[in-house]
């Protein structure tokens, strides 16, 4: 269905790689404890993030973030979520270390890996994380994205067993940040820090749905349509062959730029990031970006299954 064109931390990080397993502080306790117990029952003992106070800007709330993440006292660990978001091998297995590594490469400072009895996985462990203007990296492939803050509902929740990450913050079903049970302030404020980028960014987002619209409107009423040019050609077909090696946010990326140029020349490019969001379960981006191509090409001979796909998103969405 593809639509083609003819600042380093210094802190020690744990990598807990528990790929379809139980994370660490999965035994979330809906009472609260060490300090979350003034969270009200509502909230099922989590802290709700706010927008933390002195910040002003997306870039001082990435600043801020930068700041906690190098200090050398901050303990916390990541755990990859439910699903093969990384790789479609089993990254577990002690027999998949070469896949493991290829995923690790590029990373800053060392790294080491600690399997069981059974030959599985249980973390990993690495000596510095960057934070970076559009993500949190700590390898080149193992990243998170701000732009994936968009249809997260942010909470640190915490768990009751002996783990020593025991306050984490959810980002998706790919990532968990855990954060040790002796820094619950360091827990909220990364969560707060987030809260503010994500906010802004949901700002951001609705202003130029906004102006979309209007220059779909006007889009619509063309008789002749603006071409594509060669700058929006050479991003296209970028991403189609990012998209065919399953490399899906890059060719979202890609398609941004695309648009970034005009923003409507090419309503297939709003088409294949749904289906690209979709595949990367970001529900929410996915029916903005279908909505989006429906405003351009509401007669389209797809108009009916994208539509569809809208009803089926808005259902996974909520589940």
């Amino acid at each position: 269905m593809n639509k083609k064109l003819s600042s380093f931390g210094t802190g020690i990080l744990m990598l807990v790689v528990l790929f379809g397993c139980a994370a660490p502080g999965s035994n979330m306790n809906t009472g609260g404890i060490d300090g979350l117990s003034a969270v009200s029952k509502e909230t099922g003992g989590a802290y709700q993030p706010k927008l933390p106070p002195g910040i002003q800007s997306i870039d001082a709330a990435k600043a801020d973030l930068a700041r906690l993440l190098e200090n050398r006292n901050i303990l916390f660990g990541i755990t990859f979520g439910s699903g093969n978001y990384y790789s479609e091998r089993d990254l577990n297995l002690y027999a998949n270390q070469p896949h493991l590594a290829e995923l690790n490469k590029g990373h800053t400072g060392g790294v080491s890996r600690q399997y069981d009895s059974n030959n599985r996985l249980q973390y990993m462990l690495f000596k510095r994380v960057a934070v970076l203007d559009d993500r949190i990296e700590i390898s080149p492939r193992i990243i998170f994205s701000y732009a994936d803050l968009t249809d997260v509902l942010l909470s640190v929740t915490t768990s009751k067993d002996k783990d020593p990450y025991i306050y984490t913050v959810q980002l998706r079903d790919q990532i968990l940040f855990h954060f040790h049970r002796g820094d619950l302030s360091g827990a909220q404020r990364f969560a707060d820090d987030l809260f503010f980028i994500q906010q802004a960014q949901k700002k951001q987002r609705d202003e130029r749905l906004a102006l979309f619209e209007s220059k779909a409107a006007e889009y619509r009423t063309m008789a002749v349509k603006p071409p594509v040019t060669e700058e929006q050609r050479k991003y296209i077909v970028q991403a189609n062959a990012l998209n065919q090696k399953k490399d899906y946010r890059r060719a979202i990326d890609l398609y941004l730029k695309a648009l970034d140029i005009d923003p409507v020349s090419y309503p297939g490019a709003y088409f294949n990031m749904a289906l690209l969001s979709g595949q990367l379960q970001w529900y929410k981006s996915a029916i903005t970006y279908m909505k989006q191509y429906l405003m351009l090409e509401p007669d389209a001979k797809d108009a009916r299954s994208a539509q569809d796909k809208i009803y089926e998103w808005e259902l996974l969405m909520n589940r």
